[in-house]
């Protein structure tokens, strides 16, 4: 009889208590999801405003700046004309067996005698270091931002969110997947123009476009590929009337070299537009992880 009684009582002190830490779970489940929703509510409408404001001014700088850069360097390009109306070009030419072989060799000709590839690059660099200062200078303000008020959301639940800690939580997300995107983006022949170091975020993440390397032609720097995709037009009409080397042909050509800024500003501003919507996608991502991960550190069972 004792031992019947101790049982049920046993078991109904077990109930009891399994009962009350499942009542626990259930309550500290819901006050997660309640302080991850209000967190998020706070944050994404911001972001999404201040991303939109980067698109609307950012990639069309960057296309003013590398347009005016590429018409300068094409008023004087008499020697790169010649050059590709020379014999020892169209000899050189009709050894390539591909179409990318002999782009190949128009790049080199063009970098050779017009801008060099380290030229380029280097023009690219400082426009990201620019476009990138802006980035991040407004990042910071954003996470300075959210850290008063996400601090209103978990008040009670341990110390306040100081800003400059915030900024790094969520900066050290978004380091991770510009290192995946950096890594992912490298192959034989291309690789992004961050190489393997990642800097600042801002510029680091414009540079995530890709440079082809023409090793076989001297072309060791690479080229980047909207510079490729600029190109290809003045590099197919040049093929196309190669035997046909009189004065309007050589005009021609130097009048379509005129405008080559205008279709290198264009490819190089969808490509800076790509780098920041990706850019804008990690900071979200950042943001969710972040808001999840301080509720789950923050509220606890008891």
């Amino acid at each position: 009889m004792d031992r019947r009684y101790f049982i049920q009582q046993g078991l109904g002190t077990g109930a009891l208590a399994l009962g009350a830490g499942g009542f626990l779970f259930i309550r500290r489940s819901q006050a997660r999801e309640t302080i991850v929703s209000n967190m998020l509510d706070d944050a994404l409408p911001p972001l999404t405003a201040s991303g939109i404001r980067g698109l609307n001014t950012l990639p069309g700088r960057a296309r003013e700046q590398i347009k005016r850069y590429f018409h300068g360097k094409c008023l004087n390009v008499s020697g790169f004309v010649n050059h590709i109306c020379s014999n020892n070009f169209t000899e050189r030419l009709g050894r390539c067996h591909t179409p990318d072989e002999k782009e190949a060799c128009f790049l080199q000709a063009f970098c050779s005698r017009v801008v060099t590839e380290a030229e380029i690059l280097h023009w690219v660099e400082t426009i990201a270091a620019e476009i990138g200062s802006e980035l991040d200078d407004e990042w910071t303000t954003y996470c300075a931002e959210m850290s008063l008020k996400w601090n209103t959301r978990i008040r009670g639940y341990g110390e306040p969110l100081v800003a400059d800690q915030l900024t790094n939580r969520l900066s050290e997300v978004i380091r991770t997947d510009l290192s995946q995107a950096a890594h992912m983006a490298m192959t034989t022949d291309q690789r992004p123009a961050v190489g393997e170091t990642i800097g600042k975020i801002g510029k680091s993440a414009v540079l995530l476009l890709p440079l082809v390397r023409f090793g076989s032609v001297g072309m060791g720097v690479g080229i980047p590929t909207f510079m490729i995709l600029a190109a290809k037009h003045v590099w197919d009409y040049m093929m196309s009337r190669l035997n046909d080397c009189r004065g309007d042909y050589q005009m021609a050509i130097s009048s379509r070299l005129a405008l080559l800024g205008n279709r290198v500003g264009a490819e190089f501003e969808r490509e800076v537009r790509q780098r920041i919507t990706d850019l804008q996608i990690w900071q979200e991502r950042s943001i969710r992880a972040t808001a999840t991960q301080l509720a789950e550190e923050r509220v606890t069972l008891i």
